[in-house]
Parts: structure tokens; C-alpha cells; sequence
């Protein structure tokens, strides 16, 4: 490669580059190879196969709460009229009804003792 042609590659290559430095892009650019550059250095494979896991069960997770919704959604929109007061209560001898409202309340359980932890942090000493 002569130096003629060198040169124009990297004028062409400036060229291309000026609307990504006078965007201020450029440097966003340089940082997010810095991040990835940092993530090589982080990921082991312990660390790669935890990730994998927890990929796996946010799906699952995820694809549960889709699958529960839909079905519930199913099924309300089969009633002729929304359910009564005490209709929804009778619902609540169905075993299913209770464990799944066991769930939820066992999470609100945990979000208000995590919240409880946090208040230290908020009440002036």
C-alpha cells in the first residue's frame, strides 16, 4: 500500500467519522466498547453459566405469568356478568384460588420487609 492511498483511506475514514464526533456519538461509541471490553474481563464461565440460569428462569417465570393471565383473561371474558362480592369470595374455597393468593400475599410479604429494611435509610437519625 503506498502512502497516496494510505492517505486517502484515512481521510475517507475521517470523513465518515466527523458527524459521529460533532455529534458527540463518537464518544458513546468509545465507551460502550470500553463496557464490553470490561464484560470480556468479567465473564467467567461460572459467571457465564449463572447468567444462562437466570435467563432460563426469568423465562419460565415469565412465560408461567403470560400463560396464567391468559387463561384468567379467558375465562372472565366467558362470564355473562362480573362476579359479586360474594362471588369472588366463593372463590376462595377453591384450592387453587388460595394457593394463588398465598403467592401474592408471600410477595407482598417480602416487598414490605425489604421496604421495612430500607426505611432506616429515609428516617432522619
Amino acid at each position: 500500500m503506498n502512502m497516496n492511498t494510505h492517505d486517502e483511506t484515512l481521510q475517507a475514514l475521517a470523513g465518515k467519522l466527523r458527524p459521529l464526533v460533532d455529534s458527540q456519538r463518537l464518544d458513546n461509541i468509545v465507551d460502550l466498547i470500553s463496557l464490553t471490553s470490561d464484560l470480556v474481563d468479567l465473564l467467567d464461565q461460572p459467571m457465564v453459566e449463572k447468567l444462562g440460569l437466570l435467563s432460563e428462569q426469568a423465562a419460565g417465570a415469565a412465560w408461567t405469568a403470560a400463560n396464567s393471565v391468559r387463561a384468567a383473561h379467558a375465562q372472565t371474558l366467558a362470564e355473562a356478568h362480573p362476579p359479586s362480592l360474594l362471588g369472588l369470595l366463593a372463590l376462595l374455597r377453591d384450592e387453587d384460588t388460595r394457593r394463588g393468593v398465598a403467592l401474592v400475599l408471600r410477595s407482598l410479604q417480602s416487598v414490605g420487609r425489604q421496604m421495612g429494611a430500607q426505611r432506616a435509610d429515609y428516617i432522619a437519625p
